[in-house]
């Protein structure tokens, strides 16, 4: 009998932005923003960049993908923010996630947050997301250039049940008992309106984003929703080296 391939990343770990905060997992409890804007746009590219960018634990995504997620929102505890991230598609077992490789926020108290909370290494930079009559659009300026300029145009409205997204969650590496861990962001979404347009790019400047293999040139789709979103514990650790089916991804245990 001929068993099925399966396919691993073979990046170098050394090479995954590690966040410099160590995860904070004493708060248990669930962080609440109403009416979220979340602005998500997906991606192909070459199967060979996404095996070279991913770990030997996670598997890259068939075809290979990659995400540009704006996240927008306000709470007493952050204020206003805008966060961006840029992920790799990928699975952990058979699990679909998005390993970030480069995410970005506008609000110090935000980027804190997100960092302790689930390991995003957030830079801090201009981030905005606007929705106008025919289109929304995405941005972010860092270090006094703009590195990302997108946005989806001939836009319909999802509606009934169809009136959701399906969000992969985010994997972050950052410290959890003085390891190096990849953390799943955890968060659960009540859709309130969602619209479904098609990706174009101004600017995606790819070098700047760490990675020169990434481009837009084969968008595939892209979504605009005001959802309230919980944000929940993190629950879930994944190796850089095992992957989840030689028990590389387990719960984080609390004290």
């Amino acid at each position: 009998m001929r068993y099925p391939e399966l396919l691993y990343g073979c990046g170098d770990p050394e090479t995954i932005p590690v966040s410099k905060t160590p995860l904070d997992v004493s708060d248990g409890s669930a962080i609440n923003i109403t009416n979220a804007e979340i602005f998500y746009t997906l991606y192909e590219l070459k199967m060979s960049v996404a095996k070279t960018i991913l770990p030997a634990s996670l598997h890259p995504s068939i075809p290979a993908l990659f995400s540009v997620t704006f996240v927008s929102g306000e709470h007493e505890i952050t204020g206003t923010f805008n966060l961006a991230y840029i992920g790799i598609a990928c699975r952990t077992g058979i699990k679909p996630r998005h390993l970030i490789i480069k995410s970005f926020c506008d609000n110090d108290t935000a980027l804190k947050l997100f960092a302790a909370r689930y390991g995003f290494n957030a830079s801090l930079a201009r981030v905005s997301c606007r929705e106008t009559y025919d289109r929304v659009n995405g941005k972010i300026y860092h270090e006094d250039q703009i590195i990302v300029d997108i946005s989806i145009g001939n836009c319909s409205p999802l509606v009934g049940s169809g009136g959701v997204v399906k969000y992969s969650p985010a994997l972050n590496a950052c410290l959890l008992d003085d390891q190096i861990k990849l953390v799943q962001f955890e968060a659960n979404y009540d859709f309130k309106t969602v619209i479904r347009g098609e990706p174009s790019d101004q600017i995606f400047d790819s070098r700047a984003l760490g990675h020169e293999g990434l481009n837009t040139h084969y968008p595939v789709a892209g979504t605009h929703a005001v959802a309230d979103v919980n944000l929940l514990p993190a629950r879930f650790q994944v190796d850089l080296v095992n992957p989840a089916e030689t028990g590389g991804a387990t719960k984080i245990t609390t004290a």
